[in-house]
């Protein structure tokens, strides 16, 4: 799979603890096998090249800090499919700082979030125009995802939806003028290869900015539960990335929103808000 993020670790301090910490994050991040990693070590400090999929690779290092609290870490790391990049400082099994400099951009998508005050999500949206004028997506809910489509046909619209990232269509609504069909499909209609990697890659991309999972385990996840702990929201299946939801997204309707859609995308997502969150909810 691609690594998407590449971050740079430096560990300082007293040197005559370098080696027990490098041989205890090692082991973690062998373990882990969520990326690669090369060593630039010199006598006074550590120094780690990092490259992964997911979320930034702060948990073995700050896990192991908890050992050696005499250490600081310093990370910098660059997103290059969300355009940005970011700092922090890991001491004592804390994450005492976190800079992350605004989005340059949202890769090729665009984004459309709403939660509540407590931070669960309402709803979660990427989306982007194909070439052929098909707009696809994934969306998400604090207990519920999928991908989307919606293309044009004459007098209608059709917005079709997986069941979680299955490779298959597995509902479909007919939006005409005056008139909704909606229809479970049976069989399910195959996604196509191509398209269902075009999906997998805006979904993870879209994740890996912006979304941490709960089933992703208390090591994966223990920065995100300790600043969630710290803000005093709830924890759900699914849930913003707290830094994003404190720094980027704005006070609305007493919970926080965040968008870069156009009015086009703005279309898309109220057809996927209306639709598709709508039968959810029923």
């Amino acid at each position: 799979m691609t690594e998407r993020i590449s971050a740079r670790v430096v560990v300082t301090g007293e040197e005559a603890l370098l080696p027990a910490y490098r041989e205890r994050v090692n082991d973690l991040l062998d373990e882990d096998n969520a990326g690669t990693y090369r060593e630039l070590h010199t006598d006074d400090r550590l120094e780690y090249e990092v490259r992964c999929r997911g979320g930034v690779p702060f948990p073995p290092f700050v896990k192991v800090s908890e050992e050696f609290p005499e250490l600081v870490i310093e990370v910098r790391w660059e997103n290059p499919a969300l355009g940005e990049r970011g700092a922090a400082e890991i001491q004592a099994g804390q994450l005492k700082e976190q800079a992350i400099s605004e989005a340059l951009s949202q890769g090729d998508f665009e984004v459309d979030i709403l939660a509540r005050g407590d931070g669960t999500i309402v709803l979660a949206a990427a989306c982007r125009e194909r070439s052929d004028g098909v707009w696809i997506g994934y969306a998400l809910t604090a207990t519920q995802h999928g991908f989307f489509r919606v293309r044009s046909e004459v007098g209608a619209v059709l917005l079709s939806a997986s069941d979680g990232v299955a490779a298959e269509w597995a509902e479909q609504w007919r939006i005409a003028e005056n008139d909704v069909a909606y229809r479970e499909l049976d069989p399910r209609e195959p996604i196509d290869a191509k398209l269902l990697g075009e999906l997998d890659a805006l979904a993870a991309d879209f994740a890996a900015g912006w979304i941490w999972f709960s089933a992703a385990g208390p090591d994966d996840t223990a920065v995100e539960r300790h600043r969630y702990e710290m803000y005093g929201l709830k924890v759900n299946d699914a849930n913003i990335r707290a830094e994003r939801l404190r720094r980027m997204m704005q006070p609305e309707r007493g919970g926080y929103a965040f968008s870069t859609v156009g009015d086009a995308g703005a279309r898309v997502v109220a057809l996927v808000a209306d639709h598709w969150l709508g039968k959810a909810q029923e």
